[in-house]
């Protein structure tokens, strides 16, 4: 798998996840919690590290 997210909810559950994709880790985490509350973090192909917001299953922020 290409990159490694740190998903955390709001209960400060943490659960690191490998994916190829943004899109297909999204989905995967949505399939299995649709009204999923939290946000992700992960280091992107420009080594920059991307954190986004994500409520009751919809992305609200995204911070660089």
């Amino acid at each position: 798998m290409r990159y490694e997210y740190t998903i955390t909810d709001h209960e400060e559950k943490k659960e690191v996840v490998r994916a190829m994709s943004w899109k297909k880790m999204l989905k995967n985490l949505l399939v299995k919690n649709p009204k999923f509350s939290g946000w992700i973090t992960y280091i992107n192909k420009k080594e920059n590290a991307q954190t986004k917001v994500i409520n009751n299953g919809k992305v609200i922020h995204e911070s660089k």
